[in-house]
């Protein structure tokens, strides 16, 4: 099986505009002033304590996308660099043995 390395250099940049998007809402979300207890009516502390924990543990979730994301992008870029690196080996080689491609 061979991919194309310009599609998959344009699914990396993909991943890394979506990690960069994510990373901009992570911060805008985290970023937000906090609620107040009484915004939450009756319940106010213990929902809010709630709120502030599930905040939290969505802004670590996406943390960790995020990662996951821009390794893959890595990932892909070398698949990349390599299918580069084994079309001009084997460029070099036809050219060494006096064959044209």
């Amino acid at each position: 099986m061979r991919a194309e390395p310009e599609e998959l250099a344009r699914l990396a940049q993909r991943y890394l505009d979506v990690s960069k998007d994510l990373l901009e809402t992570n911060r805008a979300l985290q970023g937000d002033a906090p609620l107040s207890t009484s915004d939450f009516g009756v319940f106010g502390g213990l929902l809010r304590n709630a709120h502030t924990v599930a905040l939290g543990e969505a802004g670590t979730a996406i943390e960790y996308l995020i990662a996951v994301l821009e390794t893959d992008c890595e990932n892909l870029y070398r698949v990349v660099f390599a299918y580069e690196k084994a079309d001009q080996d084997a460029a070099a080689s036809f050219h060494k043995a006096g064959k044209t491609p």
